[in-house]
Parts: C-alpha cells; structure tokens; sequence
C-alpha cells in the first residue's frame, strides 16, 4: 500500500482515478474502507492535509514530475496542515497549540523575533536553552501594525505576509550555509536523495516547495544539515523533516513567489 496526503481540489473519486485510473464508486470505496477511522462517517468530508492510506499499490500511480499545484495551493496545504483545520476556514488563524505555536502556520517567538515582529529575552527555541514553551510574555514592535499576540492573531493579512518573509529568510540562510561549502540551493534541485528515517530508507525527490516546507518545521540550518550531511531530525511531536520536505514538495513554486512583497 501507499500513503497519499490530500490536496486542494481532491475528491476521493479523483484520488482513485491518480492511483487506479478508475474514479467510479468501486475504486474510490477501497480507498475510503481503508480511512474510514480517519475520514469519518461521510466519505466527503476529506479535508485538505489529511494523509491518506491507499490499498493496493505499491508506488503512487501520479506522474512523478507533474505539479501538486502553485504557491498558493502549497501555502493552503501547509496552512491545513499546521493548523489541523481544512484550508478556507478562517478559524486556522487563531489557532494555537500545546506549545504555544499560534496562527495558520503555527509561527513561534523565535521566529517572530527573527522577522522583527516581537521581542523577549527568553524565548521557545525547542529544547535550546530557552524556555519549554511560547509563553508571549514579552513585547510587540508594532510592524504591520501588530501590538499583541491577539491582533497578530486576528490579522490574516498579517500572517499571509509573515510566512512569506520567513521562506524569504530561511532561504537566505539556507544558501548562505550551503555557500559555506561551496553550495547552493540551485545544486539540489531536482535531485533524488535518500535518507534513512527510524532505520526506513526514503528518497525524495528536493524541491522548492519542499525545502520552504522542511525549514519551516526544523530551520533553515536543520534542512541546510539535511542535504549537507543527509541529517534527518524532527519536531517536538515527533514529525519528520523528510515528511515536510515530501508531502509539501512539488508545487509549482518559484523564489519570486516569495522574495517579492505582495502585502
């Protein structure tokens, strides 16, 4: 069997049709039976992010170097994804997690910092020498008009832009490191790689939209150390980085989607 993640637009008659070039009732049933648990009582309610078992196959059907979509379907997959609510809904902004996380993309201090929108002495760096979760005791600067953590979380707009200048940052950091060793960005892509996660190989196939999506969950240096040093890590709930960097590749997706301002 293989595991598929639900995109933008899918049906389950239109995820049988990628993997058994049959879309009818019989085919997409199979798929469903499998994910019932998952899904729920009605077949329908598939919700972008959703990662999917599909019987019977052993590699998926897709071709490999056809586009999942374009920058804006990655971001809404990402956005369901982080924020475990399907893309549209307006409730994943105000979304915050165990660990203090918050907003569609589930941005944390250490990041705000780093693009200038909040300052602490002490902030979450994720088993650093910091403090164990987002706490949001210190101060808002104001940038875009943002003055506590409940209007950042209230303000789409806001965080629509934010995640657009932390690709932009984490992509200057990642070839910035790589340069360090005579490298670039531009050397990967494309590439098969294979890594070896919990003792499984995984190969994956190194793409924009994967790399944005693998340094948002570890860092620009965890994925710089990925395709360096083949280094695999994962986040504090256990996620891999070969899963951001898989499930979120292959969009259509180009630095000028995210190095140029658009808010």
């Amino acid at each position: 069997m293989s595991e598929y993640t639900v995109q933008t637009g899918d049906t389950l008659s239109k995820i049988a049709d990628k993997f058994y070039g049959d879309g009818s009732e019989a085919s997409w049933r199979k798929i469903y039976e499998a994910n019932r648990a998952r899904i729920g009582n009605d077949p329908n309610q598939i919700t972008v992010g959703m990662t999917l078992i599909i019987p019977g196959v052993n590699q998926p059907q897709p071709n490999p170097g056809a586009s999942k979509g374009n920058f804006r379907d990655m971001l809404e997959a990402l956005g369901a994804f982080e924020s475990g609510l399907p893309a549209g809904n307006p409730g994943q902004y105000q979304v915050e997690n165990t660990l203090g996380f918050i907003g569609k993309y589930q941005f944390g201090e250490a990041l705000l910092i780093d693009l200038g929108y909040y300052n602490t002495s002490n902030p979450y760096t994720g088993g650093g020498n910091g403090v164990d979760k987002n706490y949001w005791r210190g101060t808002w600067t104001l940038k875009r008009g943002v003055d506590s953590k409940s209007k950042f979380m209230n303000s789409p707009n806001v965080q629509e832009a934010c995640i657009r200048e932390a690709f932009a940052l984490n992509w200057q950091r990642i070839n910035d490191t790589l340069r360090q060793q005579g490298k670039s960005i531009d050397n990967y892509l494309g590439q098969q790689k294979t890594f070896i996660d919990n003792g499984r190989s995984k190969t994956i196939t190194i793409t924009i939209s994967g790399i944005l999506a693998g340094a948002h969950l570890r860092g620009a240096y965890g994925l710089a150390n990925l395709l360096l040093k083949n280094e695999v890590t994962s986040d504090e709930f256990g996620t891999s980085i070969l899963r951001y960097v898989d499930d979120f590749g292959g969009y259509d997706v180009k630095p000028e989607d995210f190095l140029t301002p658009t808010f």
